[in-house]
């Protein structure tokens, strides 16, 4: 029908009616030649895309790019359109005005009576309102439409991707309900409109206290869903719990001036036991919210009856400590540490006790966590600096030693604002030089934001004070960042000097701590020692100061006192360069007193040991050049004790008599230099007598040489 119409107009009939339909078209037309250049738009182009034609003509339809796909996408567009003479899809365009937009575009090819190619004709449909309409859709299928929070839906599948991070990573997470106690009272004192717009007002307070990984929702109503993601430890939520609470008791301001005060039931489940699914999840923390209510509200209860014992003793703990910062019932001890060349007290460590009524002595562990979690340390960490301040006055003015304290820091306290005000007046009020009151901060703390510890550290020593690194070895700190921190001592955790006597691996790392902070013209102190085989080992390897039962356990200040009074100190161990000293370890008692006989004309201090225990145990309290050990002896062979005597004190001569059935064990122990020379039993006394004079002197050879060695540190 068309084609007849079209055979009775004349050509320039057909041409005014093309140009008719083309401007009639909403959609965009474009027809370019095969360059492809642009030969002709229509109006509607020029409204979508802001581009006059005179701006087009000419041009390559790539000056509509958005940049949104990459040249894979336009090379299978065109090898379709050149291969079939056709290409419909959906595209990303760029309007002159530079806003990207989505189009439905159709390109075809026109083709002339033989079939060739010659123009080709674009035509594009704006998307722009079609799928601005479909993500309006999206958000009311997702969204609440009042408060912009995530729905039912949303919720729940977020809840979902939730628990299998948790059951991937082996974390915790928790649900808490969040209902509002007495909304029905404001709607129906203040119409629908004010609980409307006290809802949103609910919405942007509790979002100010959420983490990026959290999900908060509303199902309807005065009812949010809480879902908290990645815990490390159930208590979060209770923390949480507590913390939305309180933030929701300062009054919330209406339209026309009035207060509305708004308080919150919370119940809360966590993964994964109280349940491993969604559904579980949510009825559980729904029940928990029920139960809170009866309970009065403006609480929040756990599903799990255990957990909430657990959070109802937290709560008189938290109590109890608040009564116990008015009332002043912390008390500080004090252990001594002790220097090593004098065996005087040097300074003490101060360490928080509480007495509490009713329960006794309270020790740190059993109220730090408790305190650190609710912020209270800050205010009993302000107390225990006030205090050591105080007594180290009180010794002063009592005519006592001058002794330097240091009180442990927490990481909230460490990072909060008011520190160094709280330490300035502390010093200020009592007269103390700030010289005698030292910081002792954890590896942990510090590597946690590395670079702000050592902004931190760094006003801190403005003001004059010492700074020690404590638990050192059992954290992660870099060397890189070890070398900026502005410490004055390094302390040598308890872990490794409770085994320092006979396991390597801690005897390794203590004796590189030391040399380490020595290095750095650091002290070290050496904590929990307990022993006098731990004290000879911690004093021959260099090591400052000891703190630790061995010497004294913390004490109350009065105590303290007198043993300031008492002058206490421990024999100075004094360093026996000029003695020969000769180890002898044998289980079997003739054989170790036939030695004894044999050598006792030769000049040496000779100690005896039964077994390689006992051996390990003289050698810390002795100076020992040369051991001569048994190979069979029960519970440790002599290969097994001199290979850790190897480790231990590297600079010992060590020689073994064994049998002719051991010597495989005895090779390989000298090849991995174990053992300096072996001899077979039966021994001949003179060689043996010839051998150990020359041990003593290899190993006089050895030290010497150390000494005028320019290497040497």
């Amino acid at each position: 029908m068309m084609d007849f119409c079209r055979s009775v107009w004349t050509p320039e009939e057909v041409l005014r009616l093309d140009a008719v339909i083309l401007a009639s078209i909403s959609d965009a037309v474009i027809i370019t030649d095969l360059g492809p250049k642009i030969l002709a738009v229509n109006p509607a182009f020029t409204e979508i895309t802001g581009y006059d034609e005179a701006e087009v003509l000419g041009e390559k339809p790539s000056i509509l790019k958005s940049g949104r796909h990459d040249q894979l996408f336009y090379q299978a567009m065109w090898a379709t359109l050149q291969e079939t003479g056709h290409w419909q899809g959906e595209i990303w365009n760029r309007r002159k005005n530079g806003e990207i937009y989505p189009e439905l575009l159709t390109l075809n090819a026109i083709r002339n009576e033989q079939g060739n190619p010659t123009h080709y004709v674009g035509v594009a449909s704006d998307l722009s309102q079609l799928k601005l309409t479909e993500e309006r859709l999206q958000r009311l299928v997702h969204y609440d439409p009042l408060t912009g929070l995530p729905n039912r839906l949303l919720m729940e599948a977020r809840l979902q991707h939730t628990l299998e991070r948790a059951s991937r990573e082996e974390k915790r997470a928790a649900v808490l309900v969040i209902d509002l106690d007495q909304f029905k009272i404001i709607n129906d004192s203040f119409g629908h409109a004010v609980g409307d717009d006290l809802l949103v007002a609910v919405t942007h307070r509790l979002q100010t206290m959420l983490r990026g990984e959290d999900t908060l929702s509303r199902l309807g109503g005065d009812q949010f869903v809480l879902v908290l993601d990645a815990l490390h430890d159930y208590q979060e939520s209770e923390i949480l719990a507590r913390r939305i609470q309180a933030a929701l008791e300062a009054p919330f301001i209406l339209a026309d001036g009035d207060k509305a005060y708004v308080r919150a039931s919370v119940g809360i489940s966590v993964y994964p036991q109280d349940g491993a699914t969604a559904p579980a999840l949510l009825v559980g923390a729904d029940s928990a919210v029920h139960r809170a209510k009866e309970l009065g509200g403006n609480q929040f209860c756990y599903y799990t009856s255990a957990l909430n014992v657990q959070a109802r003793t937290t709560l008189i703990l938290e109590d109890a400590l608040r009564q116990a910062l008015e009332q002043e019932e912390f008390l500080l001890y004090y252990q001594p540490k002790v220097d090593l060349r004098s065996g005087r007290i040097a300074g003490a460590e101060a360490l928080l006790r509480w007495q509490r009524p009713g329960c006794g002595m309270v020790p740190p562990l059993e109220f730090i966590p408790a305190a650190e979690k609710n912020g209270l340390i800050e205010g009993i960490g302000a107390w225990v600096i006030q205090e050591a301040c105080r007594q180290m006055y009180a010794w002063r003015d009592a005519g006592l030693a001058e002794i330097k304290v240091a009180v442990n820091v927490s990481a909230r306290q460490f990072r909060c604002g008011g520190l160094e005000e709280v330490i300035g007046k502390a010093l200020a009020r009592y007269g103390v030089a700030p010289s005698h009151l030292m910081l002792e901060l954890t590896e942990s703390m510090l590597m946690d934001k590395p670079e702000e510890a050592v902004a931190r550290m760094t006003a801190l020593k403005r003001l004059g004070l010492r700074l020690s690194l404590d638990d050192f070895g059992t954290g992660y700190s870099s060397l890189a960042y070890l070398s900026r921190f502005p410490i004055d001592q390094m302390k040598i955790d308890r872990s490794f000097v409770i085994d320092i006597v006979t396991d390597p691996g801690a005897a390794t790392i203590a004796t590189s701590v030391i040399a380490l902070a020595h290095r750095m013209r650091l002290e070290v102190v050496a904590e929990g020692v307990e022993d006098e085989a731990q004290v000879g080992y911690l004093w021959q390897n260099g090591c400052d100061q000891i703190q630790g039962y061995f010497f004294s356990k913390p004490l109350p200040a009065e105590e303290f006192s007198e043993l300031l009074r008492q002058g206490k100190k421990f024999p100075a161990l004094e360093a026996s360069h000029q003695s020969r000293t000769l180890l002898l370890v044998d289980d079997d008692i003739p054989v170790l007193t036939a030695l004894q006989r044999v050598l006792a004309d030769e000049g040496y201090e000779v100690l005896a040991a039964e077994s390689a225990y006992e051996g390990l145990d003289l050698l810390a309290k002795n100076q020992v050049q040369v051991i001569l050990s048994d190979q069979r002896m029960p519970g440790m062979s002599g290969t097994e004790f001199l290979s850790r005597v190897k480790v231990l004190y590297p600079d010992t001569v060590r020689i073994i008599l064994t049998g002719y059935a051991e010597m495989d064990v005895v090779v390989q122990a000298i090849n991995e230099g174990a053992i300096y020379k072996f001899f077979s039993k039966p021994w001949d006394i003179q060689p043996l007598r010839t051998q150990i004079r020359e041990a003593f002197q290899y190993y006089e050879g050895v030290i010497k040489q150390r000494r005028e060695s320019p290497l040497r540190p």
